[in-house]
């Protein structure tokens, strides 16, 4: 399972696609960045209008594990979209980097109000789709240089979560080794988007040198070994390497697998 969310192949990692505009396209969310002395702007871009994501009463098990950081959502074909001047328009279709419920093949799912704690007790009360509908939507371009090379000019999108409640997750966006729009990756696998969790792209960002995450701990859903990561961000390239341990009573045991992903 953690090489599913981990090491993963999506077709075309540098896919700036090019196919039909919409005719209606629904714009998400939009920011100006500089980049080289240049302003540019980049959105998110529904390509028609998106339905419901781990949303009452559409979805009344938005609380539970599979919409852990996707509810209260939205779904459908969502495109990043890069304008420069003088240059061509980018667009990378995020969807096909999601592989997992609560999207389809080939959609995305993005947060657009975020979940409170008195929603669990309120979901199904009247006049809740009104009350959800009137916080502020969710920003999802937080740019910031999570890799290291000295340019804060991507940002994290979760593309998935793994029981219970960890929100697998991508960077998006350009680097100095990849001036495109891609997903990044690790320098050992270059082909395949790196995915980790949330909240280990956010350590890694503010992270000095290398940092070692738990991804998954001993007894967890039952797991007999303990799956540690380290990670390191330097000048545009992240190493990962994968430590697992063996599980005993009193908590962690011997090294059984080290290698880099």
């Amino acid at each position: 399972m953690f090489f599913k969310f981990i090491l993963f192949s999506v077709a075309l990692l540098t896919s700036v696609t090019a196919f039909a505009e919409s005719p209606k396209p629904i714009i998400r969310e939009e920011h100006k960045i500089i980049i080289d002395g240049v302003e540019e702007s980049w959105r998110l871009e529904w390509v028609n209008t998106p339905s419901p994501a781990c949303t009452p009463p559409d979805n009344p098990d938005w609380m539970n594990c599979p919409c852990e950081g996707f509810a209260f959502g939205e779904r459908g074909d969502l495109v990043l979209v890069r304008k420069r001047p003088g240059q061509k328009e980018e667009r990378l279709r995020l969807g096909l980097l999601f592989s997992e419920a609560p999207a389809d093949f080939g959609e995305a799912v993005l947060q657009r109000w975020d979940v409170q704690a008195r929603d669990y007790t309120e979901s199904e009360t009247p006049g809740f789709a009104s009350r959800l509908q009137a916080r502020p939507i969710v920003q999802i371009m937080r740019f910031g240089d999570y890799d290291h090379d000295g340019s804060a000019t991507e940002f994290v999108l979760q593309i998935g979560t793994l029981p219970c409640g960890k929100r697998m997750s991508v960077v998006v966006g350009v680097s100095r080794h990849n001036k495109r729009l891609h997903a990044f990756s690790s320098v050992r696998h270059p082909e395949t988007p790196l995915v980790l969790q949330a909240e280990h792209w956010e350590s890694l960002l503010s992270a000095k040198g290398p940092i070692n995450v738990i991804h998954w701990r001993c007894w967890d859903h039952a797991s007999d070994t303990e799956k540690e990561l380290e990670l390191k961000a330097e000048k545009g390239r992240i190493h990962v390497t994968l430590r697992e341990y063996e599980c005993k009573k009193n908590g962690r045991g011997r090294l059984i697998k080290e290698e880099a992903l």
